[in-house]
C-alpha cells in the first residue's frame, strides 16, 4: 500500500482552509465595497431627493445640486433603456447599461431623480488594484499557513516519526529482542498511550511465539522418539517369517509412520519464519507415492483413478511441502469418495484433483480452509485444507475450491 505521509497532508489541509478563508475573505471585501458605494449613492440621492422635493413644493424650476443628477418629470421622458427595463421589473432602482454606463434611480412624488453614476464608481476604477491587493494577501496567508503548519507538524509527528523508527525497525530485525522499557521515552500523551500499548502487544506475541516455538520443538522431539523405536520394531519384524496379510500390515505401518514423519517436518517448517530451499522436484513420481500413502481409504470401494500427469513434469518447492499437499487433498478425495472417478491432472502449472464425492456441505464450503471446520460425516479433526492453506500461503500457490453434490474439484495454481 502507499503510504501517505501525515506532515504532507497536515500542510495540504492547513493550506487549503487558508486559502478558502483568504478567498472568502477576499470576495466578502469585494462585496462589502460594492455595498458601501451603493449605499454612498443611496445617500446622496437621498439628500438630492429632499432638495427638490423642496422646489416641487414651491413650485418652482428642478435644478438638481448634483452635476450627474438629472430630475424627469414622467417615465416616459427616461432613457429608452430604463424605461425598458422598468417595465420588466418596476421596483429596480440601479441599472446597468451598454457601453459601462451605471445609473441610480430615486422616485420622488412627482417624477424621478436620475444620476449618471458612471464617473463616481470608485471600486470600478480600483478593481485591479483591489486584485492584486487580495491576491498578494492570499499569498501571504497561504505561505505563512504553511510555515505553521510546517513547524506544528514537525513538533506534533516527531514522536510518531520516533515510534514508526522503531516499529520498523523490530520489523525488519525481527530476531533483535524489543526493549522492555521503550514505551518510556514518549510523553505521557495520545503517542505515548499507543506505544504503550504496542509494547504490551509485542511482549505478548513474542511471549506466545516463544511458547509455540518451545512446544513445537518439544513436541517434534518427544514424537521422533517413539517413532525411532516403532521403525526399529517394523524392521525386526520384516526379516521375520510374515504370512502375506502381515506383510500388508506391516507396511501399512510404514507408510503410516513414513506420513507422520513428513507431518512434523511440515509442522516444524511452518513454525520457521524462513523457507526451506526450493528445488526441481518430479510431480508424478511424488503423486504415485501419494497414492500409494493413501490407498487404505479405497479398499472396499469401487472408484477408478484417472492420472493425466506428464513424466516430465516438475515443480520448484521443497519436496516434503508438496508431498503433504498430495496427501491431505487426494486423501480427501479417497476417503470422501465411495463410487465414480477420481481425476488427477497437472496442465500449465495447474494441479486438479476432482472426485465424485458426496460434496462439501454448503454450510461451510466458505469456511472449509479455516482450521476445525469439517463436515458432520469427517472423522479427521478439520485440520487438512487448513493445513493445505497454510502451506500455500508460505509458497504463493494460489487455490481454489468448487464443490457440489456431483463431486468436489480442488485447483492448485503453482508459481513459473
Amino acid at each position: 500500500m502507499k503510504m501517505q505521509s501525515l506532515r504532507r497532508r497536515i500542510l495540504l489541509a492547513f493550506i487549503a482552509s487558508s486559502a478558502l478563508a483568504a478567498s472568502l475573505f477576499g470576495l466578502s471585501t469585494i462585496i462589502f465595497a460594492y455595498h458601501t458605494e451603493d449605499q454612498v449613492f443611496e445617500t446622496f440621492l437621498k439628500a438630492e431627493a429632499s432638495y427638490v422635493e423642496q422646489q416641487l413644493a414651491s413650485d418652482t424650476l428642478v435644478t438638481p445640486r448634483l452635476t450627474f443628477a438629472s430630475y424627469y418629470k414622467e417615465i416616459s421622458a427616461l432613457p429608452q433603456p430604463i424605461q425598458t427595463s422598468l417595465l420588466h421589473a418596476p421596483t429596480r432602482n440601479e441599472f446597468a447599461l451598454d457601453g459601462g454606463r451605471h445609473f441610480h434611480l430615486f422616485r420622488l412624488s412627482k417624477g424621478f431623480l436620475l444620476a449618471d453614476v458612471t464617473e463616481q464608481l470608485v471600486v470600478r476604477q480600483m478593481r485591479q488594484q483591489l486584485a492584486v491587493f487580495l491576491f498578494t494577501l492570499l499569498l501571504i496567508v497561504v505561505l505563512c499557513s504553511a510555515g505553521f503548519a510546517y513547524l506544528l507538524a514537525r513538533r506534533v509527528l516527531k514522536p510518531l516519526h520516533q515510534l514508526t523508527r522503531v516499529v520498523d525497525s523490530t520489523g525488519q530485525q525481527s530476531a533483535m529482542p524489543l526493549t522492555a522499557s521503550f514505551a518510556n521515552d514518549f510523553s505521557p500523551d495520545e503517542i505515548g498511550r499507543l506505544a504503550q500499548a504496542l509494547q504490551k502487544s509485542w511482549q505478548r506475541v513474542a511471549e506466545f511465539i516463544g511458547r509455540e516455538q518451545q512446544f513445537t520443538q518439544d513436541v517434534s522431539h518427544e514424537l521422533r522418539t517413539p517413532l525411532t523405536v516403532v521403525q526399529g520394531a517394523l524392521t525386526l519384524i520384516q526379516h521375520s517369517p510374515l504370512t502375506t496379510q502381515q506383510i500388508l500390515l506391516v507396511q501399512r505401518l510404514q507408510s503410516a509412520q513414513l506420513q507422520i514423519n513428513q507431518t512434523i517436518e511440515t509442522l516444524m517448517l511452518l513454525a520457521r519464519e524462513q523457507l526451506p530451499a526450493a528445488a526441481p522436484v518430479k510431480l508424478l513420481p511424488l503423486v504415485e507415492q501419494s497414492i500409494l500413502q493413501q490407498q487404505a481409504k479405497l479398499d472396499g470401494k469401487t472408484v477408478k483413478l484417472q492420472l493425466d500427469i506428464s513424466v516430465q513434469s516438475q515443480l520448484t518447492m521443497d519436496e516434503n511441502s508438496l508431498l503433504i499437499l498430495l496427501n491431505n487433498l487426494i486423501g480427501n478425495a479417497f476417503e470422501h469418495t465411495t463410487s465414480g472417478v477420481i481425476g488427477i491432472t497437472f496442465q500449465h502449472q495447474v494441479l486438479t484433483v476432482q472426485d465424485s464425492g458426496s460434496g462439501i456441505d454448503a454450510s461451510i464450503r466458505e469456511q472449509v480452509f479455516e482450521s476445525g471446520v469439517k463436515g458432520q460425516s469427517s472423522q479427521g479433526m478439520g485440520v487438512g485444507l487448513s493445513l493445505v492453506k497454510r502451506l500455500c500461503d508460505k509458497w504463493q500457490i494460489l487455490y481454489q475450491l468448487h464443490s457440489n453434490n456431483q463431486g468436489t474439484c480442488v485447483r492448485l495454481q503453482f508459481p513459473d
